[in-house]
């Protein structure tokens, strides 16, 4: 990657070349809120060294601001207990060449920063088109898996790591989805959740005793459920509700 699409230094005391070996994958939705709630109770038991892991999260300023508030209020307290890197990504312009921004990479996350400097919605609208409704939807991909991809691709270089994944259940073919598409190096994607036999009701269920609250589902806010950018294949490669 040249210098000027290398992703913004992290925090201090947060380096690129540490041990890192696992990613988890927050899209701020039910499914993959759902996943990291319950692991975090006792990392160990789930295979999870914390201190060899990372959150990923991409911003595309298009979340709904009850679920911003719902994860300020009851996720981020439970990684800055945890002491769990959280990194929070977007990108930086319409080009490639733009690269992208690390909004945030931290131990202590305090809030959660909904957009960057260039946004899904900026997108849309340099390019007048509207957000597709079938098929692969570009428009995840280029704001959610490009970004996260490319963090990645830096971070890692190459060595071995696993990503975790927030397919449910229900959805057991996104998990080959996804494995068909992974391009990066030394990469293994992981699905708990469909490993677990959770689907959309055990999920909902599972966070509504924990927490009280029914979390909804990860969507853009300028599109119906039914069509969101973040539900179906166009989440594969870019994050998980």
């Amino acid at each position: 990657m040249p210098a000027h699409t290398a992703y913004t230094p992290s925090l201090p005391g947060l380096t690129a070349n540490d041990n890192l070996d696992t990613v988890i994958n927050w899209g701020l939705g039910a499914d993959s809120t759902a996943y990291l709630a319950r692991m975090l109770t006792d990392p160990a038991a789930h295979g999870i060294d914390l201190e060899r892991t990372a959150v990923l999260y991409m911003a595309t300023g298009s979340e709904w601001p009850e679920t911003r508030l719902l994860v300020e209020e009851f996720i981020l307290p439970l990684l800055r207990e945890r002491g769990v890197r959280f990194v929070q990504l977007s990108r930086s312009g319409h080009l490639k060449a733009d690269g992208i921004t690390v909004l945030d990479d931290s131990r202590h996350p305090e809030q959660l920063f909904a957009r960057g400097p260039w946004t899904l919605w900026d997108e849309m609208e340099s390019v007048g088109t509207v957000p597709q409704q079938a098929g692969t939807r570009k428009c995840s991909l280029r704001a959610k898996g490009d970004v996260g991809d490319w963090w990645l691709t830096s971070v890692m270089g190459g060595r071995p790591f696993r990503q975790i994944m927030g397919f449910n259940a229900d959805e057991p073919g996104r998990r080959f989805g996804d494995q068909a598409a992974s391009k990066i190096p030394g990469r293994t994607g992981a699905y708990p959740l469909i490993s677990w036999g959770w689907g959309r009701q055990q999920v909902e269920d599972y966070l509504l005793e924990r927490f009280g609250v029914h979390w909804p589902k990860s969507y853009c806010t300028f599109l119906p459920i039914e069509s969101s950018c973040c539900s179906g294949l166009c989440c594969e490669r870019g994050g998980t509700s």
